[in-house]
C-alpha cells in the first residue's frame, strides 16, 4: 500500500486477506491503534484511519461535520478498497465508520464484510446534552470522567492544544442527524463497556441498522475499554474477524 496520510501507525502485511480500518472517538488520533496488528490473525491488516487535526496533521483543520467528512473519506480511502475490508469505530469513530458504510453503498461500492460500532449508542438514539457548547473546563472534566484519568491534570498545555481539535469532533457528534435508509447487509458486532454510560438498551438498537447477523459483545470497565480491555477485546475481535476470512 502507498504512503496515505489518512492511514497512521500502519503495519502493512504481505499475507493480508482482509483490511481492518479504524476510527478514533473524538480528540483520538490513528495511535489509539497502535500494536493491534500484533494481536489480531496474521491475515488482517490494520488501517487506523488519521483524521485532520492530530498529530502528523495536526496543522490541518479538523472537520466539524460528519456529512462533510464522510464524502472526502471514501474519496481518500477508495484506492485501500481493493481487499475485503471491515470497519472497527470506538466511539465518535462508530458514528464515521456507520455513515462511510452508507456512502460507499451509495456510490454502488462493496461495503464492509462487517462492522463493528463500539462505545456509542445507536445512531437512532439522539445525544440529550451538546457537549461541544460547554465551557472548556466542562469539556476537559468531562474527558478525564469518561477516560477515567485524572492524571490529565499534569498535562495542561497539552490539553489545550487538543482542545481545538476535542472541540471540532464533539460538533461532528453533536450535528449528527441518523437518515432513514434501508438497513446494511453486513453483519454488525457492538462493543460495548459494562460501566460505561451507554445502557445496553442503546447498543441492544443497532440491530436495526442491518438485516445481517447482529451481536452485542460486553466487556468490564467504561467507556474506553479499547484501552482498559485491550486484550480481551482484540481477542474477541480476533475470534470476528477470523470467521470473515476462514
Amino acid at each position: 500500500m502507498t504512503a496515505n496520510p489518512w492511514i497512521g501507525a500502519y503495519e502493512a502485511r504481505s499475507s493480508a486477506r482482509l483490511r481492518l480500518f479504524c476510527f478514533p472517538f473524538a480528540g483520538g488520533s490513528a495511535s489509539a491503534y497502535r500494536g493491534w496488528s500484533a494481536a489480531l490473525p496474521p491475515d488482517v491488516e490494520v488501517c487506523p484511519v488519521q483524521l485532520p487535526g492530530r498529530e502528523e496533521r495536526f496543522a490541518e483543520p479538523a472537520f466539524r461535520t460528519i456529512r462533510e467528512l464522510v464524502p472526502v473519506l471514501a474519496e481518500r480511502l477508495d484506492r485501500l478498497l481493493d481487499l475485503p475490508f471491515a470497519f472497527y469505530g470506538h466511539s465518535m469513530g462508530a458514528l464515521v465508520a456507520f455513515e462511510l458504510a452508507h456512502e460507499l453503498r451509495a456510490r454502488g461500492r462493496a461495503g464492509p464484510l462487517a462492522l463493528f460500532p463500539a462505545a456509542h449508542q445507536a445512531p437512532t438514539v439522539p445525544l440529550l446534552d451538546a457537549l461541544s457548547a460547554r465551557t472548556d473546563a466542562e469539556v476537559v472534566a468531562y474527558v478525564k470522567r469518561m477516560s477515567n484519568r485524572p492524571e490529565l491534570d499534569e498535562y495542561p498545555e497539552l490539553l489545550r492544544l487538543l482542545l481545538p481539535t476535542l472541540r471540532c469532533d464533539l460538533s461532528l457528534c453533536d450535528t449528527y442527524v441518523h437518515e432513514r435508509r434501508s438497513p446494511l447487509a453486513c453483519p454488525i458486532t457492538v462493543f460495548g463497556g459494562r460501566e460505561d454510560e451507554i445502557s445496553c438498551a442503546e447498543l441492544e438498537a443497532w440491530r436495526a441498522e442491518t438485516t445481517g447477523a447482529f451481536d452485542v459483545e460486553l466487556l468490564p470497565d467504561g467507556h474506553f475499554f479499547l484501552t482498559t480491555s485491550r486484550g480481551l477485546l482484540l481477542q474477541r475481535l480476533s475470534c470476528a474477524l477470523d470467521l470473515l476470512v476462514s
